[in-house]
């Protein structure tokens, strides 16, 4: 009878502390046993409990349950494909042609991704509650971090409608490119705001406590779960978000469309703001890659299936240059504009040349050194990957899978894509001083691999999801059977792998009996959603609470 409670899905630790204390001698190597027993099915959709054979899904629920804040990734590489055809180092009309191109399907899935994203808030707090949904996708460390993907990804269609609004501007469409960059600066608002909101307050939720959605499996203790497993460069993501809401606003504060619509306090408001908040960003990215360092030198490069997360690092190194170009050169900018030299005060003239200048040096000297951190991450990142060339897996000898195309390729887009704007700029100002043609050739070179692999990933990733719409097409009657480990909600009482129970034991053999509170590391052992087979079933998200692994 004792092991029937351990099976029904008791979800407090008084049930379970309460198990555990009536258990045999063996009790220890059940709960174990348990990890790799498959449980039951006690539930279906509706919530009810029974032994039903089938439950049925609508397409819409498996449709919603697909969101995750990792999809705003692909936002991110067409986006900033589209920004580096328009302005590409080798400018060409066939170029702007595919600009254009690229950022419909960039704009296509922003509004659909945020469409699907509202949907899902309102689906999912109705369904359980608004503190079920902030736990998995707020206090979840393989979630919360990838909302920075969200504003990431506006701020690259936010840079292509600046481009719009100049080329309206050019082309005499004085009143139409008033009103774009208008819309322009409202967004980029938006976008900051939103920036600093994820970059803070993700942060403060990591720092207030620790969750882990999947208990400590193999760890005894959370900081060595924390340090093992989640100190690594997709941190970043939470902290990316500003420096590249920074850069943003640097391309038009100063342009000559804004200087004419707005007014000179807003532009010198506006740039202190974007310096205040890039210094922030720059500090806090370094701080967390001394983090990443000391999780490479300690537990080495990510596995096969995260490889591809170092590229990250490339993201605050090319758009922090690309950023800080900008700003130093806008302070030249607004000297000329607003400050002209006397004849009668020299010290002045002097000063409006030695002034602007220091700030550009200045700008070059950290935009340089934010370059060669990001090539050497580069050639970094492509070791790793090459490393992994020889793994096979252990289920198919003749099977690459490091070569086999999966979400986490997208991480390497957006990266590149800063990179090549970041040694374009410095190309751009100051080649007509030094000779800088090779950064320019470089900058082609981080171009053309962003786009080529943003079309690989768009290509393979509408092929996949074809695929699964299609299987979920062709499931009889909407009804998914429940074999395969397609255990929805209310899920029963789940053991995380590789719980250690050790430390239960060394308690009975001093205490005679099982603690009279839970230990932290019983977390593991409270109530888990059971994990879906998304490989045979991949649209079956509709109870929203199975667990699910990191993309990356």
């Amino acid at each position: 009878m004792e092991q029937e409670k351990m099976s029904t899905g008791a979800s407090t630790s008084s049930s379970i502390s309460t198990s555990i204390t009536s258990l045999d001698s063996g009790k220890y190597d059940d709960l174990e046993k348990q990890q790799s027993e498959p449980k039951p099915y006690q539930g279906n959709n509706n919530g009810t409990m029974g032994n039903a054979k089938y439950d049925k899904i609508s397409m819409f629920n498996r449709f919603l349950g697909q969101f995750d804040p990792y999809l705003f990734i692909f936002v991110m590489g067409t986006g900033i494909s589209s920004d580096i055809l328009y302005s590409f180092p080798y400018p060409a009309y066939w170029l702007r042609v595919c600009s254009y191109i690229m950022f419909s399907i960039a704009s296509l899935l922003f509004i659909s991704l945020q469409f699907m994203f509202i949907l899902h808030i309102i689906y999912f707090t109705r369904k359980y509650s608004t503190r079920q949904y902030f736990d998995k996708y707020f206090r979840n460390l393989s979630k919360n971090i990838f909302w920075g993907t969200y504003p990431m990804g506006l701020v690259t269609i936010i840079n292509f409608l600046n481009n719009l609004s100049n080329h309206f501007h050019i082309k005499g469409h004085s009143t139409t490119a008033r009103h774009m960059i208008r819309l322009v600066y409202v967004l980029w608002w938006y976008d900051i705001i939103v920036s600093v909101f994820i970059a803070w307050g993700v942060t403060f939720i990591i720092w207030q406590n620790y969750y882990f959605h999947d208990g400590l499996g193999r760890w005894k203790y959370e900081f060595e779960k924390m340090a093992a497993e989640h100190l690594k460069s997709v941190l970043l993501l939470a902290i990316i978000p500003m420096i590249v809401g920074t850069a943003c606003s640097s391309l038009f504060i100063m342009s000559e469309l804004f200087t004419i619509t707005f007014n000179r306090n807003i532009q010198l408001l506006t740039m202190v703001i974007i310096a205040l908040i890039w210094f922030h960003a720059i500090i806090f990215v370094f701080i967390l890659l001394f983090l990443y360092f000391w999780s490479l030198y300690v537990f080495k490069i990510p596995s096969m299936s995260q490889v591809f997360t170092m590229f990250l690092v490339l993201g605050p190194m090319g758009q922090g240059s690309f950023g800080i170009l900008l700003i130093t050169n806008n302070v030249k900018l607004y000297v000329d504009q607003y400050y002209h030299p006397t004849k009668d005060n020299i010290e002045y003239n002097v000063l409006l040349i030695t002034v602007p200048w220091c700030f550009k040096i200045i700008g070059m000297i950290l935009a340089m050194g934010l370059l060669a951190m990001g090539y050497f991450f580069t050639i970094i990142s492509c070791v790793a990957i090459i490393s992994y060339a020889n793994e096979r897996d252990p289920t198919n000898e003749k099977k690459h899978p490091i070569y086999h195309f999966h979400q986490g390729f997208w991480g390497a887009t957006f990266p590149m894509g800063t990179m090549c704007l970041g040694s374009g700029e410095l190309f751009i100002q100051y080649n007509h001083f030094v000779p800088m043609g090779a950064f320019r050739v470089i900058s082609a070179i981080y171009g053309v691999v962003c786009i080529l692999w943003t079309l690989y990933c768009l290509i393979n990733t509408i092929i996949l999801y074809s695929k699964r719409t299609y299987h979920a097409y062709k499931t009889k009657d909407d009804l998914l059977p429940v074999e395969d480990e397609m255990k929805l909600e209310p899920a029963v009482s789940h053991v995380a792998p590789e719980t250690d129970f050790s430390f239960m034991r060394e308690y009975d053999e001093q205490y005679d009996g099982p603690p009279p509170q839970l230990d932290s590391r019983l977390q593991s052992v409270v109530t888990l959603p059971a994990t879906i087979n998304t490989a045979k079933y991949p649209f079956d998200m509709t109870s929203l609470n199975a667990h699910q692994t990191c993309p990356m």
